[in-house]
Order: structure tokens, then sequence, then C-alpha cells
């Protein structure tokens, strides 16, 4: 890349999930973002997610009542949903996606306790930064530690050879955990359950807080931000969905620039 170090850049780094996902996504990508500071593309996957993510914590704020949240969604789609739109096909499935979702929607049966929390804390001497989307606690007092996603996550199949939706599930469960080192700095107690609201699909997926995957969270936390640490090359991850469509700042990446000369 350069002789230039960043290690003291990345040293003063507030930390968050995101940026060590997006540094497993792609380096390259993380480089861009996180180094260069290049702002982000509008893309049509995650601003669909940020969009009934928004109309979600509204109605649980209390700023939107449940009859308010479905023409919201309708009137203000084309608005909200920014960036180079994938096949007709593809967005009239996410529109009823989201339209079938919130035309039936339920609350959770939870009594709510935080929504679209930021938390600061620590891990190791690393500051860490999270946002909550939801804390409720049940009528018998157990925590339930909410994420919605609009990712196609499936519940755990209990089989005896975990299939790959159950690694996707423990991949993804990583967030939950580290998170729930955020709500316990806050009020003293673990989450009983970790969910995930999939509302694209329909589905809630609601997990035990289990220990042992709480300590391999954090320690997949800080393996990563030392192996970060340590980066000096910033390759590139060339996958063609990701570079096309998720990542935001293909318009600046040489090697995504490159592949579009090559046709690829």
């Amino acid at each position: 890349m350069s002789d230039i170090s960043y290690r003291p850049l990345i040293r003063g780094m507030t930390w968050s999930y995101s940026r060590l996902k997006a540094f497993e996504s792609c380096k390259h990508y993380w480089f861009l973002k996180y180094i260069r500071g290049i702002r982000e593309l509008s893309c049509f996957y995650t601003s669909y997610g940020s969009f009934i993510h928004d109309i979600l914590d509204r109605y649980y704020s209390g700023k939107l009542t449940a009859a308010q949240m479905l023409p919201e969604f309708l009137l203000r789609f084309a608005e909200r949903v920014k960036g180079r739109r994938p096949s007709d096909t593809v967005v009239s499935n996410y529109i009823r996606a989201g339209r079938d979702y919130l035309s039936s929607f339920k609350p959770f049966p939870l009594n709510t306790l935080w929504v679209e929390k930021k938390l600061l804390f620590d891990l190791n001497g690393h500051p860490f930064v999270c946002v909550v989307d939801y804390l409720g606690e049940s009528d018998s007092g157990e925590l339930y530690l909410v994420d919605h996603k609009s990712r196609d996550l499936k519940p755990r199949s209990r089989r005896r050879k975990p299939t790959a939706k159950d690694a996707e599930l423990d991949d993804m469960l990583r967030q939950l955990y580290l998170y729930s080192a955020a709500v316990f700095d806050a009020i003293g107690k673990y989450p009983d359950y970790l969910c995930f609201n999939c509302f694209r699909t329909g589905v809630f997926i609601r997990e035990p807080f289990d220990m042992g995957k709480y300590e391999e969270a954090k320690r997949w936390a800080l393996d990563l931000v030392e192996e970060i640490e340590s980066e000096e090359e910033f390759e590139p991850t060339q996958s063609y969905f990701f570079c096309k469509w998720l990542c935001g700042v293909c318009d600046k990446c040489e090697y995504y620039i490159e592949s579009q000369r090559e046709g690829w």
C-alpha cells in the first residue's frame, strides 16, 4: 500500500461491531471508509433496512402509531430507499415484504426499556460503541435484547451437524453478545435472551444468553482489533455481489473500477 504507518490512527479509534465486520468483508473497503474517510454512496439494500428500522424505532418510542406504520412505508419508500436499484422483481419483492410485515404488525409482548440507545463500553482497554435497537423486559423480569434485521436469518436447526444457516446465525449473534457487554455495564445484568427481528421475512429468533459464546465473541472482537492494528496492505476481497450492491465506496475503489473495465 505505502510506507505510511496507520497504526497510530487506528489505535485512536472507537470500535464497533460494524467496523469490525467491514474489515472482515473487505480490507480495502475498510481502508477507504475508515482511513481515507470516503463518504459512502447510498445503497438500496442498506437504505431499505434503515428505513424500516427507523419506522420500528419511531413506533416503539411513541412517535408513530401502529396504524401509521404501513402508510409511512408506502408513501415514503421512493424518498427513503436510495441507491442503484436492482431488478424490478427484487424491488417489488422488498416492497411486498415490507408491506406484509407492517400490515400484520404485532408489537413485542414486552415492557420497553430502551429504543435506539447509544452506549459506550470498554473491552480490555479498547473503547467500543453500540446502538441498541430495543431492550425489553417480560412481566417475569427477563431481559430481551433485540436487533432489527432485513437479513434472511433462520432459527437454529438443532441438528446434530450444524447447518450453514446455523453458522450464519452464530456469526451474527456476535453483535448481540458484544452489545451485552454494554448492557451489563449500564444496568449490571446480562440479557436473558438475544433476539433478531427479521422484518423482511417475518421471522423472530430468540436465543438464550450463553456465557461461553459471550466470551468467544469478545475474543473474536479483540483478536480482530489486533489484526487491524497490524494490517499494512489492506488488500481487497473481490466479491461480485458485495462490490456491486453493498460497497458504498466502490466508485473510489481502483480494484472495482478495473474490474468494470475488464467486464466483470
